[in-house]
């Protein structure tokens, strides 16, 4: 190949080459869309900083206002706890202190002073009918071999139902609930003090109440046990005592005495005792000697009291405790206790000198 061709041919081939790389090289529209896109691009971080800084000023300005808010409470919390204070050093506590010790004394002195003196001696009374004025009238009616026993019941009698008043009976008998038992609130004499008042007896302390009505509640199942003298078991006889006196004593009396009773709101009066001791104590006397039956022996062996002496002493203590009996049944009513007294009096002497007379003739 000559000189000339090859150098036609060397140059036809850099023309070839230039064209392609001329065809490939960005024109001058594509660099102005370069320079569009890089300015949209310095926007958008431009935005993108301006959101970042609104952004953390939103977050100091709602912190500073929590800070605020938190610092207010703080403070106002602070000045009411304060004025608290001046409050309580300000305050005459030991005034206060009078004042409550007055109200409590006024409380106490609204009872009448009298009358409690007159139903503590009147309870002493009312507890000498059973010991031992019914253990010994009794004790004397027995043959010899039954003295003790006869005595012990009464006494043992006494104790048990000293012990189930103050756990239960009260509180089933002269506590407000239902028309024919009470309530529990007064179990075991919870919330009795001397300053509080029973509804029945306001001028007397209610511990007194308590006291009175356990002397009525004793002396009334102590009346049963005549019925089967000779004739119980001991343990058998408390067992049916602690029995009756909540089954049958504590409803009765609270059917008669209480406002809420049933036979109370019926219009029955019983001034004394007639129905909730002498009536429930010689049904119950009559139905027990009826299932106990006759004694052993009865008609074949001496069955004659052994001391008459002796059942005299306790009658003349019967007497005289039946003046407490009734006579502070009248409550704060002196004057209408002094009545029951005078006829408590005549009547037994008069049905004393009766039967003298029925004796003679």
């Amino acid at each position: 190949m000559s000189m000339s061709r090859r150098f036609v041919f060397s140059l036809g081939a850099i023309i070839s080459f230039l064209i392609c790389v001329s065809g490939q090289l960005p024109t001058a529209h594509s660099g102005n869309d370069v320079e569009q896109l890089r300015q949209q691009l310095l926007e958008r971080d431009a935005r993108i900083s301006q959101l970042e800084s609104s952004v953390k000023t939103l977050q100091s300005s709602s912190s500073l206002t929590l800070r605020e808010n938190h610092d207010d409470g703080l403070t106002q919390i602070t000045q009411r706890l304060a004025v608290l204070e001046e409050k309580v050093a300000s305050a005459n506590l030991q005034g206060m202190r009078t004042q409550l010790d007055k109200h409590d004394n006024s409380l106490y002195v609204d009872q009448d002073t009298g009358t409690t003196a007159w139903l503590l001696v009147c309870s002493c009374l009312v507890l000498l009918m059973t010991i031992p004025g019914l253990a010994l009238f009794y004790g004397g009616l027995v043959r010899v071999q039954n003295v003790l026993s006869t005595v012990m019941q009464s006494f043992s009698i006494a104790c048990l139902i000293t012990v189930l008043w103050s756990a239960f009976g009260y509180s089933l008998a002269f506590s407000t609930g239902s028309p024919i038992y009470g309530d529990a609130t007064k179990f075991w004499l919870q919330g009795i003090d001397m300053h509080t008042p029973h509804p029945l007896n306001s001028r007397i302390p209610e511990p007194l109440f308590v006291v009175y009505e356990l002397m009525f509640a004793i002396i009334t199942p102590a009346l049963i046990s005549g019925a089967f003298a000779d004739r119980m078991r001991f343990g058998s006889m408390l067992l049916f005592m602690g029995v009756w006196h909540l089954l049958v004593y504590c409803p009765i009396t609270h059917s008669m005495w209480m406002t809420d009773g049933f036979l109370y709101k019926a219009g029955i009066l019983d001034f004394a005792g007639g129905n909730v001791v002498h009536i429930a104590a010689g049904c119950s006397g009559l139905m027990s000697s009826l299932v106990v039956g006759k004694r052993a022996g009865f008609g074949a062996e001496n069955f004659h009291p052994h001391n008459i002496l002796v059942s005299v002493l306790g009658a003349s203590l019967l007497w005289v405790g039946w003046l407490g009996f009734n006579g502070g049944s009248a409550g704060t009513d002196l004057k209408l206790g002094t009545v029951a007294v005078l006829n408590t009096q005549v009547a037994a002497a008069t049905a004393s000198m009766t039967w003298m007379v029925t004796e003679w003739i």
